[in-house]
Order: structure tokens, then C-alpha cells, then sequence
């Protein structure tokens, strides 16, 4: 399901002279969707901090920045068991330009940005001919900012296929990742230690967390429930969510945010530990249960709990 406006076009794309069997040639233009954004908002956690110090990626005021998704039927055939168009193949052509847009990032799961120009591939399923697969494509560029029109190249020579873009669309700003969700703290406390146990090899090993003087673990009991596919190309009615527990982050009653420690994971703790969740249908996805930690003062007071860089709770420490 696609979360940004997508526009069905059913259109054939015009191959000029393909050969047998290109990949370009079994494309068909399903549905397609422009969105044009002046600002982004990086909420990757291996840069900056979504939480308190969100990186922006701003396009500036003589560019703007242009997501484009495709979908595309695939006719397969027994010839025909991959589509795979590298990334150096596609690109964004300007009338104005001699060379061709190359693509900085995507959208694989909103709303995060994948910094890297993507390529387009798909697989013929292993039961064709009784089910079939589409191919997608999904990428950001940057544009002038008076632009109104382009044409996305995908491939090369003869075979190429060339897609009109309507770059005349209303800005837009990226929904939050923290609107796709229903959060909500059942419980926060302090400690000043935790205890561990890892099994590795064939061995338990265990092992304990201690504060240094002067700070407390602030121990959080959060319940996430998820109420839409975030994947760009998945199926319509096929979901999926997909998160880190250093999405989370916890300001304290002196306005400062805490140092994040990881999350329970059986009888140990991990940090930057992935989380995510399938289900069909329409209704909410199912309740995912976290318990995480963080090291601060522990001061009595509120607490405030942000997801990337919306705040989705609070609580107050006795």
C-alpha cells in the first residue's frame, strides 16, 4: 500500500526496438506517484539524533527535492526470470540538461530515507505461472526549483524506456514515523543495576550493568501498536513495520535527553536491536511489548518519550 499519493495510469511504456526478451520490454506502467519536498528530515539513528538534534536535509532555494514511485506489471515468461536495472541505468533528464538526474536516496520504509541512487530489479515467482510478481521503483532527486517537467530513463540504448514526470506538484512535507503509531507508557522506574545472562556457545555467561555514581537506570515499559504498512512496495493488504529500539528516546525533567542502553531481549539487554512486525488486512497490526533503558539522573519529575523526533508520551518518576 502506498502511504504518498499514487495515481493509477495502466499505461504500456513504448520500447523502441528491444530485443527479444528485454527486461525493459515486459514493463508495464501500473500506477505512479510525484511528490515534491523542500525539506527532509533524516531520522536515521546513526546520524545526529532523531530525538533531540534531527538532521534536515534541505534542498535549498533554488532546488527542490522529487520522489518518484513506480509500479510496474511484469510480463514474465520462461525466458524471462529477473528484471535487474542497475542504477547507473536510470536517470531523471531535463530539457535544460545534457546529462541525466541521478537519484540520492529512497524510501524503502517510511518515513525513512536511504541515502544512495537505487536500481530496479524483481524475480519471476516461484510458482509462475499461477502467480505472478510486479517490479517497483522508488527514488529521490534533486531538481530546480522552477522545473515542471522531465522524463525518467530507465535502461540503456534502443531498449530504454522513458517515463513523462510531472515535476509540477505542491510541496509536501514527509508524515511522521510517530503518525503511523499508537504508542503508549505502561510503567517507568529506576535502578542502579541490572543483571544479564547471555548464552553463548554452549555456555551461560552472566553479567551486570552498574550506574557509575551519581546517575540511575530509568527503566521504561512501552506498548507499540502499529497502524499501517510502512513498506513502499509491498502488496496492497500485506504490511509491515520495521524499527530500532534507538528510535525511542527519553528527555527528563531537566530537559536533557538521556543516554539510551538497549532493550530487554530474554534475560539480557541489547542496544540499536530491530523490531518488526507483518499482518494482513486492514486493522491495526499486533501489540509489540518493549522494555527499554536508559542512564540519566533518575530525578523524580516528568518524563517525556519521543519516537525519531515526535513526542509520544510521558510519564511521571516518583
Amino acid at each position: 500500500m502506498k502511504l504518498l499519493n499514487t495515481l493509477g495510469t495502466g499505461l504500456t511504456l513504448a520500447v523502441l526496438s528491444a530485443p527479444a526478451f528485454a527486461q525493459t520490454e515486459a514493463l508495464t506502467l501500473a500506477a505512479m506517484s510525484v511528490t515534491r519536498f523542500d525539506t527532509l528530515p533524516n531520522i536515521d539513528t546513526d546520524m545526529a539524533s532523531p530525538c533531540c538534534a534531527t538532521h534536515i536535509y534541505e534542498s535549498g532555494s533554488d532546488h527542490d527535492f522529487i520522489y518518484i514511485n513506480l509500479d510496474f506489471t511484469v510480463a514474465w515468461n520462461d525466458d524471462l526470470d529477473r528484471v535487474s536495472i542497475r542504477a547507473g541505468d536510470i536517470g531523471l533528464q531535463l530539457a535544460t540538461e545534457t546529462d541525466a538526474r541521478q537519484a540520492w536516496g529512497r524510501v524503502d520504509s517510511l518515513p525513512e530515507i536511504e541515502r544512495g541512487a537505487p536500481s530496479l530489479s524483481a524475480r519471476r515467482p516461484r510458482d509462475f505461472p499461477e502467480e505472478t510478481a510486479g517490479a517497483y521503483y522508488d527514488a529521490m532527486f534533486l531538481v530546480p526549483a522552477g522545473a515542471t517537467e522531465a522524463t525518467l530513463t530507465i535502461g540503456e540504448g534502443a531498449s530504454a524506456i522513458q517515463i513523462p514526470i510531472d515535476l509540477n506538484q505542491p510541496l509536501s512535507e514527509m508524515p511522521s514515523a510517530a503518525s503511523f503509531y499508537d504508542i503508549k507508557i505502561n510503567a517507568i522506574s529506576t535502578t542502579s543495576e541490572l543483571t544479564t545472562e547471555d548464552r553463548l556457545s554452549r555456555e551461560e555467561v552472566m553479567g551486570r550493568i552498574t550506574a557509575m555514581e551519581g546517575t540511575n537506570i530509568v527503566r521504561v515499559e512501552v506498548e507499540v501498536v502499529p497502524s499501517a504498512n510502512l513498506r513502499q512496495n509491498n502488496e496492497v493488504g500485506e504490511n509491515q513495520v520495521f524499527f530500532r529500539n534507538t528510535a525511542f528516546g527519553l528527555v527528563g525533567p531537566e530537559g536533557l535527553p538521556l543516554l539510551p542502553i538497549g532493550r530487554s531481549v530474554g534475560d539480557s539487554l541489547r542496544n540499536n536491536y530491530s523490531n518488526s512486525a507483518n499482518w494482513d488486512g486492514d486493522e491495526a497490526g499486533p501489540t509489540i511489548d518493549l522494555t527499554l533503558f536508559f542512564l540519566g539522573s533518575g530525578a523524580p519529575g516528568d518524563y517525556r518519550l519521543f519516537f525519531y523526533d515526535r513526542q509520544v508520551g510521558g510519564a511521571p518518576l516518583q
